[in-house]
């Protein structure tokens, strides 16, 4: 078992840099530019959707205090991305046919003089089982780099999360105290992540998780977190001279109230199984609804002398 790099990325960052980088790991198509314009503040002229979302590409909850729509505690999906530079993005079209991912594009450069050079390109890539193909997005950053995303439903992954909602019982290991705008039971059995609240004594608990990814190299596994957002992401990639192309998969999930982020570890075992454990500490008191903190807030003096 050898200790596995986490990489922290910042709480607060300019909204570009999801579009470059790493950054764009966290970037959701189906949520940030579609349900909640308002998270993304700049959106660059050079961004171009091919396939614009449709829906919502994974489960949502309402937050019932906002009435804004929220991300699912945990979702998965598979990505491909791919470098389009010498292509106009217009020129681009991406589609399912088969199983398989297909992206064409077909440049033409005329001259006056009669002479003429066209560019094709025809890639296609398999889709995991459970792709929700009616929910493909597809866009070109400002870095010339074309990204297709599709979400994956598992149908047995949201079952056991059907039937964990009917029960409590696995709720207490988080404490007496938990925040209701947190799914609890999503987080234990909405995905692929094995996870558990560990009593460590001395009124000391941790969080632990693992998930398998038996089937990636060392170097193809990446995981990242950004607020309380974690990510697991196994990749594939092909690099010829300054084209490249990358298709992988993430899996998210989003941490409990109480998870001490800052001090997540990693550890990636001889069977391939990636295990990330962090403090743990219970709230204290019931988190109160915008509604009783407006109540108890002081009035003004103006109300109070009347």
């Amino acid at each position: 078992m050898a200790f596995f790099p986490i990489y922290h990325y910042r709480l607060h960052n300019n909204p570009n840099d999801r579009y470059f980088g790493d950054q764009l790991d966290f970037f959701d198509p189906w949520h940030d530019l579609n349900t909640s314009p308002t998270t993304v503040l700049v959106v660059p002229n050079t961004f171009r959707w091919i396939n614009e979302p449709q829906g919502s590409g994974h489960a949502q909850t309402v937050d019932k205090h906002s009435n804004k729509t929220a991300k699912a505690p945990n979702f998965e999906k598979f990505r491909v991305q791919l470098n389009i530079a010498g292509f106009n993005p217009e020129s681009i079209k991406t589609k399912v046919e088969n199983g398989k991912v297909i992206v064409e594009a077909k440049q033409e450069e005329r001259q006056p003089d009669g002479d003429y050079n066209i560019r094709e390109l025809r890639k296609s890539y398999p889709l995991p089982d459970h792709a929700d193909v009616n929910h493909l997005v597809s866009y070109v950053t400002p870095s010339k780099v074309l990204v297709i995303e599709v979400p994956i439903h598992n149908p047995e992954v949201e079952r056991r999360r059907d039937e964990a909602k009917k029960r409590t019982q696995n709720l207490a290991q988080f404490g007496q105290h938990r925040d209701s705008l947190f799914d609890y039971s999503s987080f234990l059995h909405g995905s692929d992540f094995q996870s558990r609240i560990v009593d460590k004594g001395d009124n000391q608990k941790q969080l632990e998780m693992s998930i398998e990814m038996k089937n990636y190299k060392p170097d193809e596994i990446k995981v990242s977190v950004k607020n309380n957002e974690l990510m697991v992401k196994g990749e594939h990639r092909h690099a010829d001279g300054n084209n490249f192309e990358r298709s992988f998969f993430f899996k998210s999930i989003t941490l409990p109230p109480g998870t001490q982020v800052e001090q997540l570890k990693s550890q990636l075992t001889d069977h391939g199984q990636i295990k990330i454990e962090a403090p743990y500490i219970e709230q204290k008191e019931p988190t109160k609804s915008v509604e009783q903190q407006q109540q108890e807030a002081p009035k003004p003096v103006e109300q109070q002398q009347k």
